[in-house]
């Protein structure tokens, strides 16, 4: 039987990059930053929902900034996630509010050439802002630790990250996530894709241990993208999930 990581290396096997930039509006990360002062600001409503629970981000504030050189290192993205959680529980009333926020550094540290992929990585903290006793937290922080890798070929793009999350709250585990993902641009204006994520272990919050997620992007103009996907889980808890939203691309080209 062949697993995700036999997909994945398949895909990576084989070898024009789009005006847009990967990741958002799928799970899995992509090593691709914003150019030098622009900005990619995503602002999606998420929906995960379970038979015990709905989670929903309405929205997500995804605030991402593409830096000039520096120390040396090249070009970095500085990300911001803020969430504004409501959370539904079965044998409980809902709840509203701020959730915990996400920021991270991803540094792209070697460039596509020839057979060579882009690769990054995008160490990330989740600061416990939100309420752990109404359901809108961990209360204590988590602590992401991704590589990512990149390659494009026509039309075609594929980009997998492979992850450790550190969880500091009590009663979560520490655990590996992976994913691929594989796009393809149907027209000037829509890009199509799926991907496959897998946690190694489930986490206390009850995601999927292996979900499939399609969906894509649509071109409205220059600076303005729509952002959809839908997805359930393979095996695990999650039942549905689904992303839609708006991407703004701001600070001049997008080139």
């Amino acid at each position: 039987m062949f697993s995700w990581r036999t997909i994945a290396a398949l895909i990576f096997g084989m070898v024009s990059v789009t005006e847009t930039w990967a990741g958002p509006p799928f799970l899995t990360d992509d090593p691709e930053i914003p150019p030098p002062n622009n900005w990619e600001i995503n602002v999606p409503f998420t929906l995960d929902r379970t038979k015990a629970e709905t989670d929903m981000e309405t929205p997500l504030f995804d605030i991402n900034y593409g830096t000039p050189a520096v120390f040396g290192l090249g070009r970095v993205q500085l990300e911001l996630d803020i969430p504004v959680e409501v959370v539904s529980k079965a044998d409980a009333a809902t709840t509203a509010g701020l959730g915990d926020i996400l920021v991270g550094v991803k540094w792209p540290f070697c460039e596509e050439r020839g057979w060579r992929p882009m690769m990054a990585i995008y160490p990330q903290v989740l600061t416990p802002t939100g309420e752990r006793s109404r359901g809108l937290g961990a209360g204590r922080a988590a602590y992401i630790l991704p590589v990512l890798a990149e390659k494009n070929w026509d039309k075609w793009q594929v980009y997998g990250n492979v992850g450790y999350v550190v969880q500091t709250a009590a009663g979560d585990h520490n655990y590996w996530y992976e994913g691929v993902c594989l796009n393809r641009e149907i027209t000037k204006r829509l890009e199509l894709g799926g991907e496959i994520t897998e946690n190694s272990l489930p986490p206390a919050d009850g995601y999927s241990n292996l979900l499939f997620n399609l969906g894509g992007t649509w071109t409205m103009t220059e600076h303005f993208n729509l952002l959809f996907t839908a997805g359930r889980s393979i095996h695990g808890d999650t039942q549905f999930m689904a992303y839609l939203g708006i991407q703004m691309l701001l600070g001049g080209t997008n080139k």
